[in-house]
């Protein structure tokens, strides 16, 4: 099964749409694939709209110049539409960043970054990546 993934040529990112799936709530997000990452990364917001508690502690991140403390949660589903329209269905754990301090401003930067797909997320499927030929797929065996 194949998912179509995206490039934004305005923003040089590669993006999948899916849906972010708690037992109680989901939320639809454009997911940035970033091959730099060693974990899938959910942003400070849309952990909150979906109810993700933040008690367990993980690593400090790095991301853009800052360093954030992350908490894991370890049940998450994303759920990602083949170029078929099937749903493919994974369980991945997530880290949540969050500021050191509770500054507006640096609860906001946050809210700047987007979801990030991580290496953790990506060892499960096969990566395509033809930019030139617009052959960019993500497929599941």
């Amino acid at each position: 099964m194949r998912v179509k993934v995206i490039f934004n040529k305005l923003s040089k990112d590669l993006r999948i749409p899916a849906l972010l799936k708690m037992p109680h709530k989901r939320i639809s997000s454009n997911l940035i694939i970033d091959t730099g990452s060693p974990y899938t990364i959910l942003n400070y917001t849309d952990s909150i709209r979906l109810g993700i508690p933040h008690f367990k502690k993980a690593e400090i991140v790095r991301l853009g110049g800052k360093a954030y403390q992350s908490f894991i949660y370890e049940k998450l589903e994303i759920i990602l539409k083949s170029i078929n329209n099937e749903e493919i269905k994974e369980n991945i754990p997530v880290r949540v960043l969050k500021p050191f301090s509770s500054k507006i401003d640096e609860i906001e930067n946050l809210d700047r970054l987007p979801n990030l797909l991580g290496i953790d997320f990506l060892e499960k499927f096969k990566f395509i990546c033809n930019i030139p030929e617009k052959e960019i797929f993500l497929e599941k065996q």
